[in-house]
């Protein structure tokens, strides 16, 4: 081997151990940083469980979801417009400064905020259902969070939906579940939406009925346990639309959100409790108005 030879190998061997020795050093950074980063933080401790109940006795039970359940359009939801302003509804769930509102009320938002005591507080979206009409948000501060119920439930017993409807102010309908359906979505949200339908009876304060937004507001039983989040309504049948308790308490699963005791409820609610219960979500700040902007 010629000495030109040898010299051209111990060149090329010794870029290649320096490109080894280089990789080696990059690598220890990378793991070095690794173990400075701190890792992802999750809510501690047991989650727990959605809170049991004993539905009215006398009555047929709920049947659990099926593909068979009777689907329904839902009106396409158009591309949101830069300067486009919409409002919904919102409470409080978990201990965790979280928020739970309808996935329609947030989607395609560049700017979110939350009404409370008179101010507007930035809010951003934790998780966003793939298919199902629900959301979680996040802000700073929170107000006395909802238990959350996956049932049994009795059809025909009675529920009780509150948010924010006509041009901001508190309302309240009182619904008799009718039994189960989906929700079919197109346009800019699209999938199905497992809901449960509610037959209007009542809404406070009397003659509202612009209730749009009410999206995203909690349906609560007579036990005060969140049962479904306002979704869609139809006025002219009086029939409102709410995400399955299924999916209410899969997505507190799923953003590992504390379910609490029906001990946090502020009060049973009935028929003749519905408003003063308004009154009381409003001021503990428990349900919230949402606004989003762009």
């Amino acid at each position: 081997m010629r000495w030109r030879d040898r010299i051209l190998i111990l060149l090329a061997l010794g870029m290649f151990g320096h490109s080894l020795l280089q990789a080696a050093i990059e690598r220890f950074w990378i793991f070095a940083d690794e173990l400075r980063r701190p890792p992802p933080t999750l809510p501690g401790g047991d989650v727990g469980a959605p809170a049991p109940r004993r539905p009215p006795p006398g009555a047929p039970l709920l049947a659990p979801i099926s593909q068979r359940d009777p689907s329904f359009s839902v009106a396409p939801t158009a591309p949101r417009r830069p300067d486009q302003r919409s409002i919904g509804s919102a409470f409080a769930v978990g201990p965790e400064g979280a928020w739970m509102t309808a996935r329609h009320v947030i989607d395609g938002c560049r700017r979110l905020q939350l009404r409370r005591a008179g101010s507007w507080d930035p809010a951003s979206v934790v998780f966003s259902h793939p298919a199902a009409d629900i959301a979680v948000l996040h802000a700073r501060g929170d107000g006395p969070p909802l238990p959350v119920t996956e049932g049994p439930f009795a059809l025909g017993e009675d529920g009780f939906a509150f948010g924010i409807a006509g041009q901001g102010g508190p309302s309240a309908i009182h619904g008799v579940l009718l039994g189960r359906a989906r929700a079919v979505q197109s346009g800019r949200m699209s999938g199905a939406t497992e809901v449960t339908v509610w037959a209007e009876r009542a809404i406070v304060p009397p003659g509202e009925r612009w209730i749009g937004g009410m999206s995203g507001g909690p349906l609560m039983t007579v036990e005060g346990a969140v049962a479904g989040v306002m979704s869609v309504a139809s006025q002219r049948r009086g029939r409102i639309f709410t995400v399955a308790p299924e999916t209410v308490a899969e997505t507190m699963r799923r953003t590992r959100l504390t379910f609490v005791p029906t001990t946090a409820v502020p009060a049973p609610v009935t028929p003749a409790a519905m408003e003063r219960v308004r009154g009381t979500l409003l001021d503990r700040r428990t349900v919230v108005q949402v606004l989003c902007t762009g």
